[in-house]
């Protein structure tokens, strides 16, 4: 069983404040890199990430508004969304992962291989994946979505204080589906975490290096000079990555392997903490594309001058046709 309300309201209204926050930057970030000028395998990659980004905190954020307000009105059918939000925000985050992880790889191999890594790496391999990848993280979460029914309890909590807990009554056996939980609980602590943390490493180490060591940008060459600028950002967004997935990545390990320590990070304020830190990493991305990607610069500066001009335009249009009837 789970707490029905087990957050506060003050953690409430800044999850939807980062969520507006991470929606309006991610909205943005879309846009620019699918232009029909900046469209790549790279830049595809990117704005998923974006759209992976911005709906698990967008589930998360209704999960915790149900939360609590289900909570304090003991309504039960609050555990039914809470059940699906939850389902849908780790698939949609444990996409994120593996396609920062399939980024990370992808550069690396155009880095080590520069004239058959673009070929191999290219958009065709980006969509096999990207599909592999989604099917896989959603068969991981099947068997919690194999409930019969979700009812609400009356419990006493620590406090002594009398507060509603959500109960999933699963069709398969209770023993099976325990072990079956552990069981997903240990590969999703490797493929989800330990496994993408030591690639993307691996993976930003050998960027750094190729690139320094073969000179792989050259003064001569805009080309090479803009390898270079893409290979520093895409660095810079996956040094982000595993900085704010550090906090649920420990937490995850203490408690499969050092299940007797005292885990902070497991705790509601831990687990708020490092939700917080994820997001926060979420928001930096656009940043990095604005201070290192003079592709991205361009075509932002493009998107707001056209925006601001139209009205101008459309102003300017009026006045001429008031004017030619005036005239008349």
């Amino acid at each position: 069983m789970f707490p029905l309300l087990s957050v506060k309201i003050g953690v409430i209204i800044m999850k939807i404040v980062l969520l507006i926050a991470v929606m309006t930057t991610n909205i943005v970030v879309v846009v620019v890199w699918l232009l029909p000028k900046n469209r790549s395998s790279v830049s595809i990659i990117l704005s998923l990430i974006a759209i992976y980004d911005t709906t698990t905190i967008f589930c998360g954020t209704v999960y915790s508004t149900t939360s609590y307000i289900a909570g304090n009105l003991s309504d039960e059918s609050g555990c039914y969304i809470k059940v699906i939000t939850a389902a849908l925000a780790f698939i949609f985050h444990s996409s994120s992962i593996l396609t920062t992880t399939y980024l990370a790889c992808q550069r690396c191999v155009i880095c080590l291989f520069p004239f058959s890594g673009p070929r191999v790496c290219g958009s065709k391999t980006t969509v096999i994946f990207s599909v592999l990848s989604f099917v896989l993280i959603t068969s991981m979460q099947i068997p919690e979505m194999l409930v019969r029914k979700v009812e609400g309890v009356m419990q006493l909590s620590d406090d002594n204080t009398s507060s509603m807990y959500c109960k999933k009554n699963y069709i398969i056996n209770k023993d099976i589906m325990y072990e079956i939980s552990n069981i997903i609980w240990l590969i999703r602590l490797f493929t989800l975490h330990l496994i993408p943390a030591l690639l993307i490493i691996f993976c930003m180490i050998a960027c750094v290096v190729t690139v320094n060591r073969r000179k792989m940008v050259s003064g001569r060459s805009s080309d090479q000079r803009s390898k270079k600028r893409t290979t520093a950002m895409l660095v810079l967004i996956m040094l982000i990555f595993v900085l704010g997935e550090f906090p649920t990545t420990l937490g995850i390990f203490l408690d499969s392997f050092v299940p007797t320590a005292t885990n902070w990070f497991s705790t509601e304020d831990g687990i708020q903490f490092g939700n917080i830190i994820l997001v926060v990493s979420f928001l930096l991305n656009i940043w990095v594309y604005i201070g290192m990607s003079k592709q991205f610069r361009n075509s932002l500066k493009e998107l707001v001058c056209r925006s601001s001009k139209e009205p101008q335009t459309l102003s300017t249009h009026r006045c001429t046709s008031s004017s030619q009837q005036s005239t008349l």
